[in-house]
């Protein structure tokens, strides 16, 4: 069946095999110049793109400037626009990955409350008997606060430990990114598809501000959760422990 583009029929003669790179990027449909001339309503020697290649790098912008000066209309891009592009992008991406930081922080620190309030019930004659014998509440309150916090710092560094393992181990990996078409001279289903597909390796970057961070988020949900454990086990009375034994 024929396929409609702009009220006319055009009959599909082949498929083409996207050689490298996502299939989205390089979804394109390919006609003979004169009938794309005939879709978009341009004459038979005009043209909707060109590509130029400076010899001298530095004059990008004043190019650009002529060229939007000169020719009105046009749309002057550059790979210098693309990576704007894409840094506006990476803003809104850190954006939403810090409100999902803290959504995750809070699910933590549940999640770490609730367990260690589940552990101090098993623990419920321990406290009995170390009450009954004499412990203070505050010395209660110690020492499970103490083994919380322990447990939050030695969590927090081996969580840090697994992320730089994966960390480096990412950086080893290389994705194929498709370059944009209005930056690439190359079709997707050319044989050579060096200049159409790059490979990004993904960079390693430890930063020692966000492990500090890491750190001090993981010694503040073990110091609340280690609050709640020790209030409520100092609000234990002996004799009713030592009864339900």
């Amino acid at each position: 069946a024929p396929m409609e583009i702009g009220g006319g029929g055009y009959k599909v003669v082949g498929l083409l095999e996207i050689r490298e790179g996502a299939q989205a990027a390089s979804a394109n449909m390919y006609l003979p110049i004169s009938e794309a001339r005939d879709l978009i309503g341009t004459g038979a020697d005009s043209a909707n793109v060109a590509f130029l290649r400076l010899k001298n790098p530095s004059q990008l912008g004043s190019v650009k400037a002529d060229l939007s000066k000169n020719l009105s209309g046009v749309s002057v891009t550059s790979s210098d626009s693309f990576m704007e592009l894409m840094g506006g992008i990476s803003k809104i991406s850190d954006q939403f990955s810090f409100l999902a930081s803290i959504v995750a922080f809070g699910g933590a620190v549940f999640l770490i409350v609730k367990t260690m309030l589940a552990n101090l019930v098993e623990r419920t004659r321990e406290i009995g008997i170390l009450k009954a014998v004499g412990w203070t509440e505050k010395d209660i309150q110690k020492q499970l606060m103490g083994e919380a916090l322990l447990q939050a710092m030695l969590g927090g560094i081996a969580g840090l430990a697994i992320g730089y393992v994966l960390s480096f181990a990412l950086g080893f990996l290389s994705i194929p990114l498709a370059t944009p078409w209005e930056l690439n001279l190359v079709p997707a289903f050319a044989k050579n598809t060096e200049a159409a597909v790059q490979s990004v390796q993904l960079p390693v970057r430890l930063s020692v501000t966000l492990s500090a961070i890491s750190l001090l988020l993981s010694f503040a949900a073990g110091g609340l959760a280690s609050y709640a454990m020790g209030s409520r086990a100092a609000r234990m009375k002996p004799a009713e422990i030592l009864r339900q034994l």
